[in-house]
């Protein structure tokens, strides 16, 4: 029997509201040389009965059951179970345009690529809001390395979910996702870098064919404990394999900004609305990232032209060691960057 095109594998996890939505545009697909492997992780609410209702549907579905280990874990269980020429990963709370993946697969096939990303709608669900980032017409046609640098720098984001990946890629390279408390809030950003890194071309399609549905809780007022830990562990991961594979001098400058916005973006952590510590630990919080001595040597390596002025502005209090001030300014920073989304 030939190999599937295409192996969609989907990460599952108490989304019973969305799933039949996402199943149903992947069984959908224009291009029907696909494999749908739906890792169930450890859910409790009805989601596996919605999972074996589709998949009585279409032989095309392959089930995988487990407890609950995280999304590094699942994402890793789908790899293994894969035998598609390509691959791609979609949230179950999410779904795809139905010629994703023929779009997808005929660029791959048309460009010789080892990674394709297309265009994407963030769709916010309290608002009835549409956000289209415009990723291909920024990037097509531009050294790879462009794309690397700016993901590095927080101009794009690295979700693994807009992108084709070729399976002998990831098999190569013995590529795989963090798994739970090694790399936890950031494992994307992990994984899209290296395979960017490794790819002989990365191509791109024009066209918004995933549709990221999302919460404000989930993109502006979600507190990740931990995150500035994460990402320093992954700065220093990403040092350590540039310097292995002869990419580092290229891109140090840029690693420098992504620990530098990282830190920022940590600061900026405390004050969500939806982080119930106390204020004490909030400050305690702030005033050891703002001490950390790995972001303190980076401030004046880094070209602050990288960072808008609110950020520019919050690096200098740090900078100057004010963290009173740092507080103060980011609780009001993050509260207007939860307005604006509200609005």
């Amino acid at each position: 029997m030939e190999n599937p095109a295409v192996s969609l594998l989907v990460a599952v996890y108490n989304t019973e509201a969305f799933l039949p939505n996402c199943l149903q545009s992947l069984i959908s697909q224009t291009l029907t040389n696909i494999e749908i492997i739906i890792v169930n992780d450890g859910s409790t609410d009805g989601s596996q009965k919605i999972i074996d209702h589709f998949a009585r549907k279409d032989g095309r579905i392959k089930t995988i059951q487990q407890e609950n280990q995280g999304l590094g874990a699942v994402r890793n269980k789908g790899i293994e179970a894969a035998e598609g020429e390509y691959l791609a990963f979609i949230d179950s709370d999410d779904w795809i345009d139905p010629d994703y993946c023929r779009a997808m697969y005929e660029k791959a096939k048309a460009e010789e690529a080892d990674l394709v990303i297309c265009d994407y709608a963030v769709d916010i669900q309290d608002t009835g809001k549409t956000i289209f980032p415009e990723i291909g017409k920024l990037y097509a046609g531009k050294p790879k390395d462009a794309y690397i640098t700016d993901l590095l720098k927080g101009r794009v984001s690295g979700f693994s979910w807009n992108k084709l990946y070729r399976r002998s890629l990831i098999e190569e390279h013995r590529l795989a996702f963090p798994l739970r408390d090694e790399l936890e809030n950031i494992e994307d950003q992990y994984f899209s870098f290296r395979c960017l890194l490794f790819a002989n071309t990365a191509a791109f399609v024009t066209k918004p064919l995933y549709h990221y549905r999302v919460h404000l809780t989930s993109i502006v007022q979600k507190y990740q404990p931990g995150l500035y830990e994460d990402g320093l562990a992954l700065y220093e991961a990403n040092l350590e394999c540039l310097a292995k594979h002869g990419g580092l001098q290229a891109l140090e400058d840029a690693l420098h900004v992504f620990l530098v916005n990282h830190a920022l973006g940590s600061i900026l952590n405390e004050c969500k609305s939806l982080n119930k510590n106390p204020s004490a630990e909030k400050y305690k919080n702030i005033r050891r990232i703002c001490a950390s001595p790995e972001f303190r040597r980076k401030i004046p390596a880094v070209d602050l032209t990288a960072f808008d002025s609110k950020k520019k502005l919050l690096l200098l209090l740090v900078r100057w060691r004010l963290v009173p001030a740092v507080y103060g300014f980011a609780a009001l920073y993050q509260k207007t960057i939860e307005y604006r989304m509200k609005k």
